[in-house]
């Protein structure tokens, strides 16, 4: 190989050795000093888009974890409101049972204002962040009623809808030893399609009110409540009244769902968690349909509202299934009409026990309906043979109420319970879920930092040779200088 001044092939050789060893050494001491072996796109292309792919899905978890973790406070604490509620009413109970008898009712009516005092102060106090599940109404630094939440990286949502466990929810308003109830004489009659018993509280409460002249409020708004036998499955009155109610005109689903019986009448509707599906109307209006807890389908109308857009007057609607009854008026089985109607007045009153209404029934199946805060002169009783009721009072009564409050709050506290134990399952399962992800992209993008520091010392050595060689092949042509010397 010939000597040249001009072109050092050693030296590019030593150079482009360096160059490579230096480039190597440069990612190397990277991979050492991030723990990563994957760190932009252009160590590899394919591991690194998966990797970000399942970076922004951790980030979406993270944001889901903390959502949940807010909804978890907040059903806690309406968890707290509601053991505090119950207390106090499960008290009062034991004070009307066991002190009637010689005990003069304004000492009974005293017990019952405080009790509805702490009542609604555990209800509008169990509110966390501004979150009130228990106070029915926004104000007072409540500015949800309700919960919702991302319960995946989807944007599948978890909602639960609040409840209103005030004493003017709980139909305790006003509630005094001297509260009236109403007592239906249903004597013999055989329930059919076209009957119903509506109770109304207009805009009363208790016993002191004049519905003519009280205003209806998110306090106490003015409810319409109405149990419609349904024998025959077709749901009928229930949808007449529905109609009526909300003034809008709908059919129905089998399941009780609502079809737009006229177009765009129906804006949005959503679905809570619990099933329930609330249907806003072009009107401004809603329906919230939903079960109770016999799968009874209930309508609850809401008619109007305050300028906060709490509900001030609503009407609610139970379809009252008494299909199940047809098989007990059938002579040749045995059975009769009587057994029929006796059956049908127990699905009914599960019904209104389930809205809250506390009911009685003597032998001669007259029914003695409390709670709800009803006015007494605003109850209809449309069943064929049975009249109007007439009011009732005493100390049977205001415990009938109380009764019926007590179950009221027990079936809120078991779907709050549900939903809490819905939320921990979802936080474990987000949880694992993140973990796992978290893995994946540690398998994918991570350092093996053994390999790595043995190849480090490798290429650092590797380099000072590439020094060393390029310094020997730079001074070959400086010996080409001991060639011309004389």
């Amino acid at each position: 190989m010939s000597l040249s001044i001009n072109t050092n092939t050693a030296a590019m050789a030593a150079l482009q050795s360096l160059n490579q060893t230096t480039a190597d050494l440069t990612k190397t001491e990277n991979a050492v000093s991030t723990g990563k072996a994957v760190n932009t796109a252009s160590d590899n292309p394919a591991m690194y888009s998966i990797a970000q792919n399942m970076t922004a899905q951790i980030s979406t978890l993270s944001g889901v974890s903390t959502g949940l973790a807010f909804s978890a406070q907040v059903l806690n604490t309406a968890t707290t409101g509601l053991s505090s509620i119950s207390a106090s009413l499960q008290s009062l109970a034991t004070t009307i049972g066991t002190n009637t008898t010689g005990v003069d009712n304004s000492t009974l009516n005293e017990a019952i204002t405080k009790t509805l005092a702490s009542i609604d102060s555990a209800a509008t106090g169990a509110k966390f962040q501004g979150v009130n599940l228990l106070s029915g109404q926004t104000g007072n630094g409540t500015t949800y009623t309700s919960l919702s939440t991302a319960m995946d990286a989807q944007g599948s949502t978890f909602t639960q809808n609040g409840f209103n466990v005030t004493s003017a929810g709980l139909g305790l308003s006003n509630l005094s030893m001297e509260t009236k109830g109403m007592q239906v004489a249903l004597g013999t009659t055989t329930l059919t399609d076209t009957s119903k018993l509506t109770f109304s509280n207009t805009t009363a409460v208790g016993a002191a009110a004049t519905p003519a002249t009280a205003t209806a409020s998110a306090t106490n708004p003015a409810v319409t409540y109405e149990f419609d036998v349904d024998d025959a499955g077709a749901q009928a009155t229930a949808l007449a009244s529905l109609n009526t109610a909300s003034g809008e005109t709908f059919t129905l689903n089998t399941d009780g769902t609502l079809k737009d019986g006229t177009a765009t009448n129906i804006t949005s509707q959503t679905t809570a968690s619990d099933g329930s599906v609330t249907y806003n109307l072009k009107s401004g209006k809603s329906v919230v349909q939903s079960k109770d807890g016999n799968g009874n389908t209930v309508y609850t109308v809401n008619k109007a509202f305050d300028a906060n857009g709490n509900i001030t007057s609503k009407a609610v609607i139970t379809n009252v299934n008494t299909a199940s009854t047809s098989a007990l008026d059938d002579s040749t089985s045995g059975t009769t009409a009587s057994q029929k109607m006796v059956k049908q007045i127990d699905l009914m009153s599960d019904a209104m026990e389930y809205q809250g209404f506390g009911v009685s029934r003597d032998s001669s199946n007259n029914l003695t309906v409390a709670g709800n805060s009803i006015d007494t002169s605003a109850t209809s009783i449309a069943a064929t043979g049975t009249g109007t009721g007439t009011a009732v009072t005493g100390a049977a009564v205001v415990s009938a109420v109380v009764q019926a409050a007590i179950s009221s709050v027990t079936r809120t506290a078991s779907s709050i319970g549900y939903s809490s134990t819905t939320i921990s399952n979802l936080q474990t399962t987000t949880s694992s879920l993140s973990n796992a992800l978290t893995t994946g992209v540690g398998a994918l993008t991570d350092a093996d930092l053994a390999a790595e520091s043995a190849k480090l010392t490798s290429l650092q050595t590797k380099q000072q040779l590439a020094v060393q060689s390029l310094s020997i092949a730079n001074s070959q042509s400086s010996t080409l200088l001991s060639l011309f010397r004389g």
